[in-house]
């Protein structure tokens, strides 16, 4: 049986157009190689019928409830995104009307508990190489943002117990990662190992695809090479590879990251 992921990412005010970017495919991604053009038309929004203005929506459902007049603090969570998810082999068994149908129950669910009218985006990715959905939570209660209350430990934790649970009575052969373990978010980090570590050759190889990783990109630009003649790059879940290169290689690789900026 499969894991399923519910993953909780909190969005200020300066993340919120990138997130907007991302979801809705308004640039292409430079640093996603997991994202495939000709599968783009596959991906849709359960709430929205177009593309939005994620600033433009968040301050409405903010200002359609908000008591009083303090401003918002500029570094206030303004959406929770839950990335919900779980393996390839899970959705390989499924017909796209159920895949379909998983993401409609999930938005579902969390959109009763949270309230609909809170509910920003509900964007389903079919373009990357596993299915999931990016749902958008304006954390609104008793007239304000409430993230850090509405979304403690012990809702956390009722997420991760009751949203598995649930999906299986609906039919889906889908469970809980183990409890207590570092489980609770390995289908998580599977869901780009593959890509991590592919990322990790080429820069060992060749170091052509600087663009893929935005971490290299501004050490590549910012290191002198005589006085630092290794390229640092930290890869996510697999760890800091430290990697020799020539000059030659290093102003080659400095010229293309430039020129992706």
């Amino acid at each position: 049986m499969s894991f399923v992921v519910a993953r909780m990412v909190k969005i200020k005010s300066h993340d919120v157009k990138g997130i907007q970017f991302h979801n809705q495919r308004e640039k292409e991604s430079r640093t996603n190689p997991d994202i495939d053009p000709v599968n783009r038309h596959l991906n849709y929004d359960l709430v929205n019928v177009e593309k939005i203005d994620y600033n433009k929506r968040v301050k409405e459902i903010i200002g359609s409830q908000k008591i009083g007049e303090r401003k918002t603090r500029k570094d206030a969570v303004l959406v929770n995104e839950l990335l919900i998810t779980s393996d390839t082999v899970f959705f390989d068994k499924l017909t796209p009307d159920k895949q379909k149908q998983f993401f409609e129950e999930s938005c579902t669910l969390f959109s009763e508990r949270y309230g609909k009218q809170n509910v920003a985006y509900a964007t389903v990715h079919h373009d990357e190489r596993t299915p999931h959905l990016h749902l958008g939570i304006v954390p609104m209660r008793d007239g304000k943002l409430q993230g850090k209350n509405i979304f403690n430990r012990q809702e956390l934790l009722w997420i991760q117990d009751e949203f598995p649970k649930h999906m299986q009575k609906l039919g889906f052969d889908i469970e809980r990662g183990e409890k207590g373990s570092k489980r609770e978010h390995i289908e998580t980090q599977k869901f780009k190992a593959d890509t991590l570590d592919q990322q990790v050759k080429d820069l060992e190889t060749k170091l052509q695809d600087v663009t893929k990783v935005y971490e290299v990109e501004q050490q590549v630009d910012n290191i002198p090479v005589k006085d630092k003649p290794t390229l640092k790059a930290k890869m996510g879940l697999n760890g800091t590879r430290t990697i020799e290169i020539s000059s030659e290689d290093y102003e080659t690789i400095k010229s293309l990251a430039k020129g992706a900026e």
